[in-house]
């Protein structure tokens, strides 16, 4: 089975359409034709069916594209591995990372070694902790960063950094010229949350149930750009670290008051890879910048001035 063919068949299963598919391959849409014909004649079987609105994948075909991701991500990393072997410093490097770590920590890492190294490659996706973790086992994804990152055998933590959770709403709220707040404090106004398949969340409520207090979100989304547009436009109050909201902040959209932590621990931001993969040059050098930059979350950093 060629390459070529597997890299359109690939292409095809996640565009759903041979057109679409030609323009990201810059290639004819006969051309992928017939390597479609190609692989179905080599596996005696019909991997695609052609309609009016696209196409759609058979039983056979939803095998072959599952496999077909798998394959060609483990053929990059060995092409990654082989430039490394000739000093190229090249590679792509796959990341899932939780939104609100994004603009205040990973972005301007991933800046700064993108000017050292230039032909590194990033592909960046969102995710809540179990997310990460299922990325990180299919190898969807090389590293991981998260909240409250479970603890699995498979995963390692290579470094991780306390955060202090603050009430976040904005500067207009009843509650925005408090020094500190308690849950009880909070409960009392509309919230806004993720559901509780993020750790945030989770920690949340075990300190609710702890403490004894309620709380009963008016919203409930995963989006934090959902989320600070609902606290700027005044509908709600977030919990989360700072550094979440530092840009908002920092422009007086938002203000950011801190909780007691009497009242909820901090948020450990766990940066992780899948215990059995190869580290490739581009890891290597992404993890250490990764490292350092949660290494420089001092407790200064992380307070409201």
């Amino acid at each position: 089975m060629q390459w070529r063919a597997l890299r359109y068949f690939d292409t095809v299963a996640r565009c759903r359409s041979l057109r679409q598919a030609a323009t990201l391959l810059h290639i004819a849409p006969t051309a992928v034709s017939r390597q479609i014909d190609l692989l179905e004649h080599h596996l005696g079987t019909p991997l695609i069916e052609r309609g009016p609105d696209g196409i759609r994948l058979t039983a056979a075909g939803e095998l072959l594209a599952a496999q077909a991701q798998r394959t060609l991500r483990d053929f990059e990393r060995v092409e990654a591995h082989i430039a490394d072997l000739r000093g190229l410093r090249t590679g792509r490097i796959g990341i899932q990372a939780a939104e609100g770590i994004v603009s205040g920590l990973l972005a301007p890492a991933l800046a700064s070694l993108s000017r050292e190294h230039p032909r590194l490659r990033f592909d960046i996706s969102i995710a809540s902790a179990n997310g990460v973790i299922e990325a990180l086992r299919r190898g969807e994804a090389d590293i991981g960063l998260a909240f409250f990152m479970p603890q699995r055998d498979d995963i390692v933590s290579v470094a991780s950094a306390e955060l202090t959770h603050y009430a976040v709403m904005a500067p207009g709220h009843p509650l925005a010229k408090a020094e500190s707040l308690t849950l009880a404090d909070i409960a009392e106004h509309a919230l806004a949350l993720p559901d509780d398949s993020f750790g945030v969340r989770q920690a949340l409520d075990r300190a609710a149930r702890e403490q004894g207090v309620r709380l009963a979100p008016s919203f409930h989304t995963s989006s934090l750009e959902t989320q600070k547009s609902l606290a700027m436009a005044g509908g709600a109050i977030l919990v989360l670290p700072r550094m979440a909201v530092a840009r908002e902040c920092t422009a007086g959209q938002l203000r950011a008051v801190p909780l007691k932590q009497t009242e909820l621990a901090g948020a450990r931001v766990d940066l992780c890879l899948y215990r059995h993969r190869q580290r490739s040059f581009a890891m290597e050098a992404c993890l250490s910048l990764l490292v350092d930059a949660l290494e420089d979350l001092s407790p200064d950093e992380r307070e409201v001035p």
